[in-house]
């Protein structure tokens, strides 16, 4: 998944929706907007996520915490894509 594109697709539909003709920089504008609103969801997702592993498994703390580690590494790479394209 290719979160630029993703970004760039909704500005686009959201463009079209409003039947409005953005200028290059109100598109990138827009653009940031989304990808911070998918990095804010990215971030509440994930701590989400961290509390269903220790919640779950709390009979087995090192496979929770195994679990969290695999999680956050997935997360910080989500990440680093969203933040590539700003």
């Amino acid at each position: 998944m290719n979160l630029a594109n993703v970004a760039n697709k909704a500005v686009a539909d959201a463009s079209k929706a409003l039947n409005v003709s953005l200028t290059e920089s109100e598109l990138e504008k827009v653009a940031e907007i989304i990808a911070k609103a998918m990095e804010n969801a990215v971030h509440e997702a994930s701590n989400q996520h961290s509390a269903v592993c220790v919640d779950c498994l709390a009979h087995d703390q090192d496979l929770a915490h195994k679990m969290q580690k695999k999680i956050e590494l997935k997360k910080i790479a989500l990440i680093a894509n969203l933040s590539s394209f700003r």
